[in-house]
């Protein structure tokens, strides 16, 4: 062989050479043999053949197996591409192609999990109202929590007949309530207990039950911030849960010190200086915030109204709000309370002129601006909306063509429409012809009324919160 043919196939790898030319010899011997070779050294030399050709495949495929790449090389051989890219495009992903990725492998689960892809991903939600339109849901609670899809909300009567509300994993979802069975079996505020055997007559307890107690067994909505839903599975036992990638976080019991002696109210919201999840608990006259940040409460300021708030608060430009009131006789009044999440500081505005006791109204949000409506019962057919943000002169009266006893407003569906929750159902408001539609949901017990909310579809996880510093831009 010429040193020029060596050179040629002193690059292949010396099993090729070896194999090429053993299969070569075989193929000249076989067909030597088939131009009239006795046929049993022809037979004997073809069983030969056929082992070598056995052996050479052999060899073939351990060689090949030999040169797979390993999972880790696999994996260290992904290109690299720049970590901005990266976010950029996966921020532009649904939430469950993205929760569905996380099981490719560890480098993918690291990625998902890490923070500042979660707040791309919000941030992208947020500024294009096409990932939000699709990113928007509405949670309900009814016994259970459901979650329905903003999206098919509004867009036609087809789609408004065939809403259907799938059921959501929640922490405590399988606890049983003692209570709750306690309470079913009472009967006009009396429970009857099985008679012993010395007793002719049943006996009768009356149920003195407080006021914050909650005979329906729902899970409250405390409120929702940036796919993060604060609620409470029993009473005063608050998690922080994320619907969507379903994890949740228990949040700690307030120190025995804040423990309040009568009703305690809560709200939920982000605070954007701070980068921080914060639950503000109104209760006996204090106000104490519980830091997700820090995952501990502290007492920050005393209540600088009168103690009769019975809500959940509504979170709006930063604050959270409530009705309040304060003074007595003539220097009686009644103000929309705003906490600052950032400064954790009161600040007031003056209610409409109709309000004249904080009680019987609560707060609201309808598309951006604050309300304040009727909560007590009897029947109203008007709310009012302040239409410039701490302007008490912008406060403007609607009137509806329906009546309610209970009105949430949630949020505009696609058509403009108004999607409210009018005493445990969901409608359809036009506020330009005064029309309006009730929606049916399937998926939900049926005579069951339920309480709502809207959330958006996130990664932001409640548990190891902001371990990457980054601070939230918009």
């Amino acid at each position: 062989m010429s040193k020029l043919t060596q050179k040629e196939n002193g690059s292949l790898p010396a099993f090729l050479l070896v194999s090429s030319f053993i299969i070569h010899f075989f193929c000249f011997l076989e067909s030597f043999l088939s131009l009239g070779a006795p046929y049993f050294h022809q037979n004997c030399f073809l069983r030969k053949s056929k082992r070598v050709y056995r052996t050479i495949e052999v060899m073939k495929k351990e060689r090949i197996i030999q040169q797979l790449p390993t999972a880790a090389e696999e994996e260290a051989e992904i290109p690299i591409l720049p970590q901005e890219i990266i976010v950029e495009i996966l921020s532009r992903l649904p939430i469950k192609s993205l929760c569905q990725f996380r099981c490719v492998s560890k480098l993918w689960l690291s990625l998902i999990s890490d923070p500042l892809l979660a707040k791309a991903h919000l941030k992208q939600t947020i500024k294009n109202d096409y990932f939000y339109s699709q990113r928007k849901r509405v949670i309900i609670s009814s016994h259970n929590l459901y979650s329905l899809e903003y999206e098919s909300i509004g867009k036609d009567a087809s789609c408004d007949e065939n809403l259907v509300a799938s059921e959501l994993d929640y922490p405590l979802k399988d606890n049983p309530n003692g209570l709750a069975e306690l309470l079913d079996s009472a009967k006009d505020g009396f429970l009857y207990c099985e008679r012993s055997e010395d007793d002719e007559f049943p006996v009768m307890v009356k149920l003195n039950l407080p006021c914050c107690v909650n005979p329906r067994n729902w899970v409250d909505i405390l409120g929702s911030c940036n796919g993060l839903v604060c609620i409470a599975p029993d009473e005063d036992t608050l998690f922080l849960f994320n619907p969507s990638t379903r994890e949740s976080k228990r949040i700690p019991d307030p120190p025995s010190e804040y423990a309040a002696s009568g009703l305690s109210v809560y709200g939920f919201g982000f605070d954007f200086v701070n980068d921080d999840y914060k639950v503000v608990k109104l209760g006996s006259g204090t106000v104490c915030v519980y830091s997700l940040r820090t995952d501990s409460w502290r007492k920050v300021v005393s209540f600088p109204f009168d103690d009769n708030v019975y809500e959940s608060g509504v979170l709006l430009n930063g604050a959270i709000h409530w009705m309040a009131s304060r003074g007595d006789g003539a220097d009686y009044e009644c103000v929309v309370a705003a906490f600052s999440l950032e400064k954790e500081v009161f600040l007031d505005m003056s209610a409409p002129d109709v309000v004249d006791t904080s009680f019987e109204f609560v707060v609201g949000v309808l598309n951006g601006c604050l309300c304040v409506l009727h909560s007590r019962n009897q029947m109203h057919n008007d709310f009012w909306v302040m239409t410039k943000y701490g302007i008490g002169e912008s406060w403007t009266k609607l009137t509806l063509s329906i009546s309610y006893i209970c009105m949430k407003p949630l949020c505009l569906a696609h058509s403009g429409e108004a999607l409210l929750e009018v005493d445990g159902k969901l409608l359809l408001y036009n506020l330009e012809d005064d029309s309006f539609r009730y929606l049916e949901v399937h998926g939900i017990p049926a005579g069951d009324g339920f309480e709502a909310d809207t959330y958006l579809e996130s990664l932001i996880s409640p548990n190891g919160y902001c371990r990457s510093g980054m601070q939230m831009q918009y």
